[in-house]
């Protein structure tokens, strides 16, 4: 905030002798006045202090927020936090590669959504370590991007402090933000979503795909009637058949198949906001192209975007 104008007036100075009987006689009436104060506030046994001023209201939280064609094209060469402006409930953290958003997510990964891992707890390092290396993946390519409920992080972080779990570096970080976030939102839930920058895995149409794929759980999180519209198509506009495909595509990229509601969300995501061919199709699903143009139609119908 700029400081306030300097409206003190300034008078020319006194000579020397003016200033000393100024000074005498202030003192003197100073000694009047003062035993008036004292005495008219009831005497020397009661306190006269002033009440202390009201303390003034912290800054709110500040996130910068951009577009998501801005996003697209963002690559800060620090992690970073960012609030999409198509819909402020979500919170987008970009990364300068993978390996440092696997550094700051990976553990919440493997609480909140990886197969065959506890949801009681937080792994130790050595245990996410032996879980990364059966996928067969590394710490830097066991999820391209991530997206979270605010109540899934919260649990993370309360869980880690119940444990007396010593996060790393970047998970510190991570909960920094998620605190700024949280400030930032408000009362309501919101979502968290990450991706990283272009490297050796991931070149730049994937990386964008990325993102809006994880963008794209965002909404999912975040607006009204979003996750029941797509739960509804799941139950009743894929067959049996089409859901396990989809099941057996994602139990193969290591999510919780037996979480249908996880199942739904990312079947959405794919076939919605998953523009890349190597990252899913036809081939990956086990189904038709005209099956999946048909599940993306019934997906669209009803479902309003921002």
């Amino acid at each position: 905030m700029a400081p306030a104008e300097d409206d003190t007036v300034r008078l020319k100075p006194p000579g020397p002798g003016s200033a000393r009987r100024g000074l005498i006689g202030g003192l003197a009436l100073l000694g009047l006045l003062g035993g008036g104060v004292w005495y008219g506030a009831g005497g020397p046994g009661e306190d006269a202090r002033p009440a202390p001023a009201a303390t003034p209201a912290p800054p709110q939280p500040m996130v910068r927020v951009m577009a998501e064609a801005e996003l697209l094209a963002l690559l800060p060469e620090q992690p970073s936090l960012y609030r999409l402006r198509e819909n402020p409930q979500v919170f987008v953290l970009l990364f300068p590669d993978l390996a440092r958003q696997g550094e700051a997510l990976n553990r919440a990964a493997a609480l909140i959504e990886k197969a065959g891992l506890p949801r009681d707890r937080l792994l130790d390092a050595t245990e996410l370590a032996a879980a990364i290396a059966r996928s067969g993946d590394t710490p830097a390519t066991w999820y391209l991007g991530h997206d979270y409920r605010s109540a899934d992080l919260a649990r993370f972080f309360a869980l880690a402090e119940r444990d007396r779990v010593a996060l790393n570096e970047a998970e510190l970080w991570l909960r920094d933000q998620f605190a700024l976030a949280s400030a930032a939102a408000g009362p309501g839930p919101f979502a968290m979503v990450s991706a990283a920058a272009p490297g050796p895995q991931m070149d730049m149409p994937m990386r964008m795909a990325v993102l809006r794929h994880e963008i794209g759980h965002g909404h999912y999180f975040t607006l009204p009637g979003f996750a029941g519209h797509v739960q509804a198509v799941w139950r009743n506009g894929f067959t049996e058949a089409e859901r396990g495909a989809f099941r057996g595509f994602l139990g193969r990229e290591g999510y919780d198949a037996g979480n249908d509601e996880l199942m739904a969300n990312e079947a959405m995501a794919y076939l919605l906001f998953t523009p890349d061919p190597r990252l899913f199709g036809p081939a990956q699903v086990g189904l038709a192209p005209a099956t999946l143009d048909r599940l993306r139609e019934l997906l669209r119908v009803g479902l309003t975007l921002p």
